[in-house]
């Protein structure tokens, strides 16, 4: 696998986490009488804020716990 191709599948396999992400938050919350659009903005945010990140493994929970603290307030 060359360099180029690792970056595309890398870029590819976030684009995937975050979509699942955003289904799945936005699917939460409307159920709350959240709009999707609020949720969408609140995700992408998060993920603005958080996608430098060196290690990706843990981006969806922490983009997920963002989203939930900003839409819901502290637990």
């Amino acid at each position: 696998m060359t360099e180029g191709s690792t970056t595309t599948a890398a870029h590819d396999n976030d684009v995937a986490l975050r979509t699942e992400t955003e289904e799945r938050l936005v699917a939460r919350y409307v159920e709350h009488g959240v709009a999707p659009d609020t949720v969408r903005g609140a995700v992408a945010e998060a993920w603005e804020r958080l996608g430098g990140a060196r290690i990706r493994t843990f981006l969806p929970i922490l983009v997920e716990r963002s989203v939930r603290l900003r839409l819901s307030g502290p637990a």
